[in-house]
């Protein structure tokens, strides 16, 4: 099980980085479109704004889900070097419980606006609202299962299951 939670997350985190990067490169080409067809032909291209802002919304959240997984998206390293490695763990183990109980309100929230907004449409593409929120829906999914892939990852196999680079930047030259 472990095993396959490994690997599956390991999939997936190759694949968001790629999505990630593909948004990336994407959102740069419209935007020279957009600014080439303003200045030099004269005629705006508003769908290719609303497709650049959804683009950068699932870059956002995609990339959320990637930092998530690697457990570098929101780290206070206050305590790192003040604690035993026993009670870091027993604290990371916590603060990816709290972290999944956040991420199942999210989910829960982002699915009723999803709800809520689905009829509303973007005037320039025709593109339902459903896309903007989805981003959201699908960063709580995607970061549920990297903290499942952690907590029962690392509990079964006696290991982390996340990647090496999971330590703040900061303690690799406070170390050396």
């Amino acid at each position: 099980m472990a095993n396959l939670l490994a690997s599956v997350g390991n999939g997936l985190r190759r694949v968001l980085g790629f999505l990630v990067g593909a948004a990336l490169f994407a959102i740069v080409i419209l935007v020279c479109i957009q600014v080439f067809s303003r200045y030099f032909i004269g005629a705006p291209t508003p769908g290719l704004a609303e497709i650049s802002r959804i683009l950068f919304i699932w870059m956002t959240f995609l990339g959320a889900a990637l930092l998530v997984s690697q457990r570098q998206l929101i780290v206070i390293d206050l305590l790192h070097d003040r604690l035993s490695s026993g009670i870091f763990t027993r604290l990371k183990v916590l603060v990816d419980i709290a972290t999944a109980v956040f991420l199942v309100f999210l989910a829960v929230y982002a699915r009723h606006l999803m709800i809520v907004v689905g009829q509303k449409i973007a005037p320039a593409t025709g593109i339902s609202f459903d896309w903007f929120y989805g981003a959201l829906l699908a960063f709580s999914v995607l970061g549920l299962f990297f903290v499942a892939e952690r907590l029962f990852g690392a509990s079964r196999a006696g290991q982390e299951t996340a990647p090496a680079a999971e330590k703040p930047i900061a303690h690799e030259g406070a170390q050396s």
